[in-house]
C-alpha cells in the first residue's frame, strides 16, 4: 500500500511542480510574425533627387570594357545618363535599386552577360535656384522644410517693380503661384526640391 502511494506520488509532483515552473527550464525567444519597423527601416538608404551626383563603377567584365562606365553621374530631370544605354529613371531609387537597374539594362540589352555595378553617393550641398525680380538673385541652400515664399526671402524678397505672380520650375514642368493668396493662405505656399527654379515675374 505505502508503495503504491510513493508511485502515485512521483508521477503527480513531477507534473505539478512543472506547470507551475518549479523546475528551471530556458526560455524560447518569442517568435515575430512580422519584423517591427524600426528593424526594417534602420538600415534604408536615402532616395536619389535631381541635383544628386554619384559615382558609378563597373565590376565583373574585363577593365578595358568598363573605363566608361566608370566615374561620375549627375541625376537631372529624374535621371542619368548612362554609357551605352542612355537614360536611366534614378530620382526616387536608393543607390541600390539604381544599380540593379543599371545591371538589368546592360544584360538584357547584351553588352555584358555578368554586370556588377557599384554607386556611391557623394556628400554635396542641394541648392534651389531663385530669379526673376528679386533684389539678390541667387542659388540658395535647399532643407527640408523650405518653401517658396522663404526662399524667396532668403533671396532678399521682391525687386521694387516684382509682380504677385511666381513661377515655379521643376523638371521642366511650370507651375505659377500667387504672393497674394499664400499671405491669404499659407497652406498654399509649397515646399521645395533640390534643383527647383523659381522666377519672380515682374520688372528687374
Amino acid at each position: 500500500m505505502r508503495f503504491l502511494l510513493i508511485l502515485i506520488l512521483a508521477l503527480i509532483i513531477p507534473s505539478f511542480a512543472d506547470a507551475q515552473g518549479f523546475f528551471t527550464r530556458k526560455k524560447e525567444a518569442p517568435v515575430l510574425t512580422k519584423m517591427p519597423d524600426s528593424a526594417t527601416n534602420s538600415g534604408a538608404s536615402a532616395v536619389l533627387q535631381n541635383g544628386d551626383v554619384i559615382q558609378i563603377r563597373l565590376s565583373g567584365p574585363p577593365a578595358i570594357y568598363t573605363q566608361e562606365f566608370t566615374g561620375e553621374l549627375s541625376v537631372e530631370d529624374g535621371t542619368v545618363t548612362v554609357a551605352m544605354i542612355g537614360r536611366v529613371k534614378a530620382a526616387g531609387l536608393t543607390p541600390s535599386q539604381l544599380a540593379m537597374a543599371i545591371e538589368k539594362q546592360l544584360i538584357e540589352q547584351k553588352f555584358f552577360t555578368v554586370a556588377n555595378i557599384n554607386i556611391n553617393t557623394m556628400q554635396q550641398q542641394r541648392f534651389v535656384i531663385v530669379g526673376g525680380a528679386v533684389r539678390n538673385p541667387s542659388r540658395q541652400p535647399w532643407t527640408q522644410n523650405l518653401t517658396l515664399t522663404a526662399a524667396l526671402s532668403a533671396a532678399g524678397g521682391g525687386a521694387d517693380y516684382a509682380d504677385d505672380g511666381i513661377r515655379l520650375i521643376r523638371g521642366g514642368q511650370v507651375a505659377k503661384y500667387s504672393r497674394k493668396a499664400i499671405r491669404a493662405n499659407p497652406a498654399l505656399d509649397p515646399k521645395l526640391q533640390p534643383g527647383d527654379v523659381i522666377e519672380a515675374e515682374g520688372e528687374f
